[in-house]
């Protein structure tokens, strides 16, 4: 892995008026179609090429305790980090976070940065060609997709190779006149629907409120769209083992999956109940949906799981939510749903002091784990035989990590954060967007949501057990 150079001022990034689509035409092919990139291009393309960048101010972009190491006592403190640089009005989104064997890789509004797992020291930093707008939430091949902001509209992608740290492209998604209305969609303060980003063998898909475009990921060549139907709008799309895109036309949520080779006849599609809205596409293989209602008093509110057929897109079994779900943790496709977690043939679902096991296969409840009233008990990880329960803290309670038996629910044992992490525990689950991740004997709580200022807690790192029984 890549190290980076000595500690110094940053490379200065790209003037923003070197990327103007001025007097751009979004039609027309060959060479010249991209004139406008290319001076802009040349200079990003020199940053690049060093691979990755140490970041002026905040060594680390955080602070490690003294218990940093690969020995941890459980509970405890290992290392925490806050953001490189400081967010600004238009610059918060902090959508993005990846695992290498030892690695974590976690994404800010202008930078990504690679720590080491057991210790937190930082292996790498790059600073992104512009403010991120959305983010793959899968990778491919070492490969993840991030949709960018130049000036006023996210119309650029990048695609970065997360082991190495290295930019491998940047690209315009579209090219169009600057005053062109459809520009609107690629304006965040204007989106009727949130960009949304993924990658899948070797491909990867932007979609925004009015249509959607693949790419190669080795190159930025576009393969092609998936084309506009007339009373829908492109409102997500998801990543993994396929790429699936999803619409919402009239009152009813359409599920596709792209044919890569044929982008104007999908796999299959799938079209929805009405006033039943797709809130999150759980996973791709299996296809694991989480519905809410679309209309009336509940809207917004989780009712059902539905799961699909890989190959065809038949409808196999639907789960009713039968206790007190929410879905504050699903609020975008970009991150991983902390609420549910599919492994294998089960889907785990949090709930106010519940974890509930649901067969895939049957729909039918396999066991519900009681664990603290009125917080949120979060599956974070399952094997063959234990499931890993994060409970976030409270003002007056510290978190804690509970491991339960994948057959049963039943209790094997339960680690109590240190009474020190309180606060900052409880800081990110009140942000609604901490995700809890395991790995390498480390309970990673990750911001992956909206950075309001530089003191944020990003990454808190805590020790956890990795021995079982």
């Amino acid at each position: 892995m890549s190290q980076p150079p000595p500690y110094g001022p940053p490379p200065p990034r790209p003037s923003l008026s070197q990327f103007s689509h001025s007097g751009i035409t979004k039609t027309g092919k060959g060479p010249g179609r991209r004139t406008v990139w290319i001076t802009g291009l040349v200079i990003l393309l020199v940053l690049a090429a060093g691979g990755a960048y140490a970041l002026w101010g905040r060594p680390g972009g955080g602070t490690s305790p003294e218990t940093a190491g690969s020995a941890a006592a459980p509970g405890s403190l290992v290392w925490k980090k806050t953001p490189s640089t400081a967010p600004s009005k238009n610059s918060r989104n902090a959508w993005g976070t990846w695992f290498t064997q030892t690695t974590v890789v976690k994404a800010e509004p202008d930078t990504v940065t690679s720590y080491d797992i057991r210790t937190g020291e930082r292996k790498w930093s790059l600073i992104l060609p512009g403010t991120q707008c959305a983010a793959s939430r899968d990778i491919d091949a070492d490969r993840v997709l991030i949709a960018l902001r130049y000036t006023d509209a996210c119309d650029a992608m990048t695609v970065i190779d997360i082991r190495q740290g290295k930019t491998l492209w940047t690209q315009p998604i579209v090219l169009l006149k600057a005053d062109d209305p459809e520009m609107d969609n690629f304006r965040p303060d204007k989106w009727p629907a949130d960009m949304e980003v993924s990658v899948s063998q070797g491909h990867g898909l932007i979609s925004w409120a009015t249509g959607a475009h693949i790419v190669r990921l080795s190159d930025g060549q576009l393969v092609g769209d998936t084309g506009k139907q007339d009373a829908c709008n492109d409102v997500g799309t998801a990543g993994g083992a396929q790429l699936l895109t999803q619409r919402f036309c009239g009152k009813r949520a359409t599920l596709r999956s792209q044919n890569l080779k044929s982008l104007a006849k999908a796999n299959w599609q799938w079209d929805g109940p009405e006033d039943q809205t797709i809130s999150d596409i759980l996973s791709t293989k299996p296809v694991v949906l989480l519905m809410s209602d679309a209309a009336g008093k509940n809207f917004g509110k989780p009712t059902q799981l539905i799961v699909l057929g890989d190959t065809d897109g038949k409808e196999r079994t639907r789960i009713p939510l039968q206790h007190d779900h929410e879905v504050s943790y699903c609020t975008s496709s970009m991150s991983r749903c902390a609420e549910y977690l599919v492994a294998g043939d089960v889907v785990y679902v949090a709930g106010k002091g519940s974890t509930t096991a649901y067969d895939l296969s049957t729909g039918r409840e396999r066991w519900t784990f009681k664990a603290d009233e009125n917080r949120l008990a979060l599956p974070v990880s399952a094997d063959d035989r234990e499931v890993g329960i994060y409970v976030a803290a409270t003002p007056e309670r510290e978190g804690k990590l509970i491991r339960v038996t994948t057959r049963t629910g039943k209790e094997i044992r339960t680690t109590d954060n240190s009474p020190d992490l309180r606060t900052t525990e409880y800081q990110l689950a009140h942000s609604k967007s901490a995700v809890p991740y395991l790995a390498e004997g480390r309970l990673l709580v990750v911001n992956e949501g909206l950075l309001e200022s530089q003191d944020n807690d990003e990454i808190v790192a805590i020790g956890a057990r990795t021995g079982r029984g």
